[in-house]
């Protein structure tokens, strides 16, 4: 299935299967297909659809990303590796933080073991994960926007 994507806006420099590779390697996992198109398609950046449900979490129904996040960005807490150094000891093993919330919660995914492709929400403060959605397709699809969302302008 292809990956449903939404349009980002100060995304990071235009990749290449090589980058993609390289990262890989570096870290000795598997990106998903989704989200290798993800990242050749948009590099991160902020979603214009950035809300999600948020189940699980009493009295938080929702969720709003900040970033998601891509690989050679010149800010470097917008890159995955960055974020994958820095919260390794902190997140589950096998989790790959691919965005941040408004606050310092994490967007996940399950990148090796049963639940590979599976997207979550990782509470910084409670150290706890709530699935989101079953692959990372289903969860930009379910991505919603409102009057705080960014906009996509056109050039």
């Amino acid at each position: 299935m292809m990956a449903r994507f939404v349009r980002t806006t100060e995304m990071g420099p235009l990749l290449s299967e090589a980058d993609l590779a390289a990262f890989e390697q570096r870290y000795a996992l598997k990106l998903p297909v989704p989200l290798r198109e993800f990242l050749l398609t948009t590099n991160g950046g902020r979603p214009e659809r950035d809300l999600f449900k948020l189940q699980g979490v009493p009295g938080n129904p929702f969720g709003r990303i900040h970033f998601f996040f891509g690989l050679n960005d010149p800010i470097e807490s917008c890159n995955l590796d960055w974020n994958l150094e820095v919260f390794r000891d902190r997140l589950p093993q096998g989790m790959l933080p691919i965005a941040t919330t408004e606050g310092a919660d994490k967007i996940c995914l399950a990148v090796s073991g049963a639940g590979t492709g599976r997207v979550f929400y990782w509470d910084a403060h409670a150290r706890g994960v709530h699935l989101l959605a079953e692959d990372l397709d289903t969860f930009i699809s379910a991505l919603r926007s409102d009057a705080l969302s960014p906009t996509v302008l056109e050039s």
